[in-house]
C-alpha cells in the first residue's frame, strides 16, 4: 500500500486544524481494549489475516485464478475485495469510480458479515483513502477521514487479537502525518503483529511488517528504532520491501 497516502498530509492538515484530529478524541474518551501481552504470547491467541498477494503482478494473478463470478462463494468474492484494494492501493492509476465501486461491495458485504472486523478494517483503510480525491472539500475530506478511523479503531476494538484488523489499521495510520498522533496506535499494531508472527512466516509479509513498523516508530518520534530495523531491512534484499526501506532513510534523513 505504499503511497497510497499521496497528498495525505495536506488533507490531513486542514482535518487537524478544524479540530478533527482522531487522537484527540480518545483522549476525551478512554476505551478499554483487552490485548494478549507479550510476555504470554501464544499463536492460538490471534487470529490470522487474509492472505494477499505483496506484489501487483501476483495480485492481478491470484484474481485472474478466482476468476470471480455471480455463482462464486462468498469466501472467494470476499478473499477477491482484499486483493482488488490493495491492488488499487498500489496502482499508478487509481481512479476514485474504481475506488467508490470497491467501497460500496465492501460495504454490501458487510451488512451480510456483521462480526467480519478484518473486513471493517478493510472498509475504514479504503473510506480513508477515498478522502485523497476530495482534496479540494475539507467537509467530505472531514467526513471520509474520520469514518474510515471510526471503522478501523471499532475493528480493532472488537477482536484486537486478529492480526489482519491490526495490519490494516497499522499500515493507514503508519501513512499518516505524525502531528496527527497516530504513530503510536500504528507502533502499537505492528509491535503485536511482529510479536505474534510464526516463525514460518512468508519473508515477503515480514518484510513488508518491518516496512510498515519503522515508518510507524518514525512518526511516533522513535527515529533511531526506526532507521535500525529500516537499516536490517535493506542488507535482507527481499523485493520490493528493501529498496523502498533505502528510499525511506533518504527521505527522512
Amino acid at each position: 500500500m505504499d503511497n497510497k497516502f499521496k497528498n495525505i498530509g495536506v488533507l490531513l492538515l486542514t482535518i487537524a486544524l478544524g479540530g478533527c484530529s482522531e487522537s484527540a478524541a480518545q483522549h476525551q474518551k478512554s476505551e478499554t481494549i483487552t490485548v494478549v501481552t507479550s510476555r504470554t504470547l501464544n499463536s492460538a491467541d490471534f487470529i490470522k489475516p487474509t492472505i494477499v498477494p505483496t506484489t501487483n503482478t501476483e495480485r492481478q494473478a491470484l484474481l485472474n485464478s478466482l476468476n470471480i463470478n455471480a455463482d462464486s462463494s462468498i469466501d472467494k468474492r470476499r478473499l477477491a475485495l482484499f486483493v482488488r484494494y490493495t491492488y488499487f492501493a498500489n496502482s499508478q492509476d487509481r481512479q476514485l469510480k474504481t475506488l467508490e465501486q470497491l467501497v460500496e461491495e465492501i460495504a454490501v458485504m458487510r451488512k451480510t458479515r456483521p462480526d467480519d472486523h478484518e473486513l471493517t478494517a478493510l472498509h475504514g483503510s479504503a473510506t480513508c483513502l477515498q478522502a485523497v480525491f476530495f482534496l479540494n472539500n475539507l467537509g467530505r475530506t472531514n467526513l471520509l477521514s474520520k469514518k474510515g478511523s471510526r471503522y478501523l479503531d471499532r475493528a480493532v476494538k472488537n477482536e484486537p487479537n486478529h492480526l489482519g484488523v491490526r495490519l490494516y489499521r497499522g499500515i493507514t495510520y503508519a501513512e499518516m502525518p505524525a502531528f496527527l498522533g497516530k504513530g503510536r496506535q500504528a507502533v502499537e499494531d505492528f509491535s503485536l503483529i511482529k510479536n505474534a508472527a510464526a516463525p514460518e512466516t512468508d519473508d515477503k509479509f515480514a518484510a513488508m511488517v518491518d516496512y510498515y513498523y519503522a515508518m510507524a516508530l518514525i512518526k511516533d518520534q522513535q527515529k533511531n528504532n526506526g532507521r535500525k530495523l529500516l537499516t536490517s531491512l535493506i542488507g535482507k534484499n527481499i523485493v520490493p520491501w528493501s529498496e523502498r526501506a533505502a528510499t525511506l532513510i533518504k527521505e527522512k534523513g
